[in-house]
């Protein structure tokens, strides 16, 4: 038989799902946002991100690097450096800190609320409840731990949980608007959109100057498709905040989801004159632009995107959704010109790096696919990015550097999909024991996975049976006979392994 070709499996595959940036800092696939009507929903009150010091993060993070090299044991600078990192969108490396403060003994709120953080970016949610919960028990009455508390039984639907520990921060934060705000949202969340509401005019009346409390009412009466209702009330922040303008892009998407051109146009454009910087110009011209093509009005959205361009040469993000726009047209030759754009203004921008490495494997240039994937890697060491580089480095039989890629992978986010090309990058390696070991492990910990994927199974036997687990090479084998046509080469094959368990192909049994 034909030696089955290894595919390494990562969770994210190659739909070229890219990405822009809303003026809400809300990244959404770029199909998505062409492919759909504009559709603004309630967003929960964010939770206080831990801050370290007052220094930037540019400056903190060495003088506290430093510090801790000339005293190791400094728990509260390792703490500061732990808080550092989440600010810089790095959790992977606040989590170390934060894990060898709890093994040392430092076990206070604090630790265990930047820990629960790391955990929850993560995506590790039931060790951040874990570790919230024990802050709270530490910290009783802290309106943040139990804010974060409260979203993560949100994360899992637990709503009765989320609306008690809501209730708890409201009595002990009664003159904090920012804890009936967590009741209203945890409310809202639970479609109790009266009681949601009661709680956002409680927090409005302990600060009549803050609109986001009418915000956040506007948002429940898009939840129930009130439009007309959500726009009456967006005015009454836009009266209060006249220059608010996440208000003002809403408004513009109430308008756009009520197709109503003439308005929505009027309303982007008011928005793009109010932003205060070009990088949040562009990005609501972008989102404008998307309303057309959400519309089929090509000529109109290509306006925006020309003018956006134009208007704003040094701005990297324009060209990258220019770009993206393209991709969605399946014009990929354009949709390179303009992220190589950006990358001439912006030689880390990590969003076109990605892009085009995406799109540089769907066309088979693996190599040109390696190159910028490394890149960004480099720029965004994320979970996406390096079970992509693993999966273009297996196409080029580098199984090596696909081991490493796929590793740094599933160290970030602990899927099934980015273990499974360690073990088969293992598998390539002849590293059969510990190929051997993570099958086991996908086997025991993501039920039906393997099944789902012939090709493991296949792999697995054959590390099973070249590790001298006759019994489970046996097994493997038979659970993949069902998935294959009988009567076919494949199927004897495989017969013929299952048959034979440890042994070589043809040798009889003594």
């Amino acid at each position: 038989m034909k030696r089955l070709v290894l595919a390494v499996l990562v969770a994210f595959g190659l739909t070229l799902a890219f990405a822009i940036t809303t003026p809400q800092a809300h990244a959404g696939g770029l199909f998505g946002l062409f492919g759909s009507k504009a559709s603004p929903t309630p967003s929960p009150v964010p939770s206080a991100l831990p801050t370290a010091s007052p220094e930037p993060p540019s400056v903190a993070i060495p003088r506290l690097q430093a510090k801790l090299k000339a005293n190791p044991s400094d728990q509260q600078a390792a703490a500061q450096l732990a808080a550092a990192y989440l600010q810089v969108g790095r959790p992977e490396l606040s989590i170390q800190i934060t894990q060898h403060l709890l093994q040392a003994g430092d076990k206070s709120a604090q630790v265990y609320y930047y820990d629960g953080y790391a955990q929850q970016a993560l995506g590790n949610v039931q060790a951040a409840t874990a570790d919230f919960n024990t802050a709270s028990d530490l910290d009783p009455t802290n309106f943040g731990i139990l804010a974060q508390l409260a979203d993560m039984y949100l994360k899992q639907n637990d709503t009765a949980d989320a609306e008690r520990v809501a209730k708890r921060a409201v009595v002990f934060n009664k003159k904090q608007p920012a804890a009936l705000m967590e009741l209203g949202s945890v409310y809202a969340a639970e479609q109790k959109y009266d009681l949601a509401r009661a709680e956002f005019e409680k927090a409005f009346a302990l600060d009549p100057k803050d609109a986001s409390p009418i915000f956040q009412i506007a948002t429940t009466y898009t939840e129930q498709d009130n439009i007309p209702k959500a726009l009456t009330t967006i005015q009454r922040a836009l009266d209060i905040d006249p220059k608010n303008l996440q208000a003002l892009v809403y408004r513009a998407d109430l308008y756009a989801r009520q197709h109503d051109d003439s308005h929505a146009t009027m309303a982007y454009d008011d928005a793009i004159v109010a932003a205060p910087t070009d990088e949040e110009k562009v990005a609501i011209m972008v989102r404008k632009a998307a309303y057309y093509v959400n519309e089929k009005n090509t000529p109109q959205a290509l306006a925006v995107f020309r003018q956006m361009t134009t208007l704003y040469p040094k701005v990297a993000s324009g060209f990258v959704a220019f770009g993206d726009y393209y991709a969605s047209q399946r014009d990929f030759a354009q949709a390179e010109n303009e992220w190589h754009a950006a990358l001439k203004i912006d030689p880390n921008q990590a969003q076109a790096l990605l892009s085009l490495g995406q799109v540089a494997m769907q066309q088979g240039k693996t190599t040109d696919g390696i190159t910028y994937l490394k890149a960004y890697t480099k720029v965004s060491p994320d979970a996406q990015g390096f079970a992509l580089l693993g999966q273009a480095y297996s196409q080029v039989h580098d199984y090596k550097n696909a081991r490493e890629a796929c590793g740094r992978s599933f160290q970030i986010e602990r899927t099934p999909q980015t273990l499974s090309c360690v073990g088969g990058a293992d598998f390539e390696l002849h590293n059969y024991k510990e190929a051997a070991q993570i099958f086991d492990v996908l086997d025991r910990g993501a039920k039906d996975f393997m099944d789902r994927n012939p090709q493991l199974l296949y792999i697995a036997a054959k590390s099973y049976a070249s590790t001298a687990q006759c019994g489970k090479a046996v097994a493997a084998y038979k659970r993949l006979l069902p998935m294959m046509k009988k009567g076919t080469k494949d199927y004897a094959a495989i017969h013929k392994a299952a048959a034979a368990g440890c042994r070589p192909a043809g040798k009889k049994a003594g």
